[in-house]
């Protein structure tokens, strides 16, 4: 019997295991590798640059404006500095009158995943010769301008720097999403620069069984794009364009420019990349995203998948994403699925919350709830959730709709001891191989294995 070999993504390292070929469901299950554009990051976003989509060049629009710049937080894996440094030199090419970037950090803590955005900033003080102020958002103790309330009941504060820039300017990168379907521009106003309470209310959408991945209301494809997680971001996005904090403070409608640059990276390779008009960028994004990133199979009863590597892989909290990207839509009901991720945390953080979760905070929503509400029926967990919605409840719901819902069996390769993850419905497999080789004696069913599935779409074949 011959033996297909894998190798997945085990943090900065891997780990490789065997399957007979003939319990293989088709083949490895990663990101396409396209040909990437050609030149460095740098390169490519300055001719990116030099060619918007139905705007004037961003140096042209920035004479006399009070620009705000806004940028995906260090908890995105990315090449947010080389966006920011990019716009930064456009910017200071055109006399703003001043110029603000603001960290889009929604509810994470700046002082660990804002930090390094402010040393970008300061070292583009130096080079650039200008002042530029930096603005770590924090949705608690940052000032917010109270904008109204979204069509769904979505209370919007928005950051008060960002409402006092009159020419606005999206820097991200694009991916699929487990919530909104598409990371987008929209993602930057809500939760980015959002109040807590804001995001609060946005993420409560997430219980909604049309919010998930692949489904966004920019979608080419009309029967993709019900998502109200999605919609309601979308809307308060829009709202925060009509509105400028005055000088004297007060909240002003007024005709906000608005610039925005979007790019599909990994590693230091670019394969896709847009600038200009943000309503035209998003929906292009989709169509490239899916292109690049969304693979259909036929669900098979054992599902092997890496997240990929950091920060996906340091805590349950984020390989959780996966949950959703790929496993859900590969695996079976009643099936099994081992998760290959260190989950080896950060060192700053308490023993009791690292590798579980980023705080001390998010772990006591998701994981905790997660401990108490398993032993509880399906729905009579979910509408406790639904009563008394906070953060990162949305992920306490998911994994028990898996785990409950679908009767999956999750199963971790970790440095995570069994006696952490057993409270929470997780199993801990010491080894890969001796996982795989138990379950290939039932001769019960088929293996598919996904490596990077956080920067996947994985769809049941039709």
């Amino acid at each position: 019997m011959t033996r297909g070999q894998f190798e997945l993504t085990y943090g900065k390292e891997t780990r490789s295991f065997t399957i007979p070929w003939d319990r293989v469901n088709g083949s490895l299950i990663a990101p396409r590798e396209p040909t990437p554009l050609p030149g460095n990051a740098r390169t490519i976003i300055e001719q990116a640059l030099a060619a918007p989509v139905d705007r004037s060049r961003l140096r042209e629009m920035a004479g006399g404006k009070r620009v705000g710049i806004v940028i995906s937080d260090a908890f995105r894996a990315g090449l947010q500095r080389d966006i920011l440094d990019g716009l930064l030199d456009e910017v200071a090419a055109g006399n703003p009158a001043s110029v603000t970037v603001i960290s889009a950090t929604g509810t994470h803590n700046p002082d660990v995943y804002a930090k390094s955005t402010g040393e970008w900033v300061a070292a583009a003080r130096t080079r650039l010769g200008m002042d530029i102020e930096f603005e770590p958002h924090h949705s608690e103790n940052s000032a917010f301008a109270d904008l109204g309330t979204t069509s769904r009941g979505t209370v919007l504060k928005c950051n008060a720097q960002w409402m006092r820039c009159d020419l606005r300017v999206y820097g991200h990168e694009s991916k699929h999403h487990y919530l909104n379907g598409y990371s987008s521009i929209d993602k930057q106003i809500v939760p980015g620069v959002s109040s807590g309470q804001t995001v609060a209310m946005n993420h409560k959408w997430a219980l909604h069984p049309d919010s998930g991945p692949g489904r966004n209301p920019w979608h080419g494809d009309v029967q993709r794009r019900s998502n109200p997680f999605a919609e309601d971001g979308r809307e308060a996005r829009a709202m925060s364009e009509q509105f400028v904090l005055n000088e004297a403070g007060d909240l002003v409608k007024a005709e906000i420019q608005t610039f925005g640059l979007d790019m599909v990276s990994a590693g230091q390779n670019v394969y896709w990349i847009k600038t200009g008009d943000p309503d035209q960028i998003c929906r292009e994004m989709v169509a490239v995203v899916d292109r690049l990133m969304e693979i259909q199979v036929t669900p098979s009863k054992y599902v092997i998948v890496s997240p990929g590597g950091p920060p996906a892989s340091q805590a349950l909290y984020g390989t959780q994403n996966c949950f959703d990207l790929a496993l859900k839509g590969a695996v079976l009901p009643g099936g099994e699925a081992l998760v290959i991720a260190p989950l080896d945390g950060r060192p700053d953080l308490p023993p009791d919350v690292s590798g579980i979760a980023p705080d001390a905070r998010s772990k006591a929503l998701f994981w905790d709830n997660l401990v108490r509400l398993l032993p509880q029926p399906l729905e009579a967990a979910r509408a406790e959730i639904s009563d008394n919605f906070e953060l990162y409840l949305w992920k306490t719901d998911r994994v028990l709709r898996l785990i409950k819902g679908q009767k999956v069996q999750i199963h971790l390769f970790s440095q995570a001891p069994e006696k952490r993850l057993e409270p929470g419905g997780f199993y801990a497999a010491p080894d890969i191989q001796s996982w795989i080789d138990a379950r290939v004696a039932r001769n019960d069913g088929l293996f598919t294995v996904i490596n990077d599935g956080n920067k996947l779409c994985i769809t049941e074949a039709q």
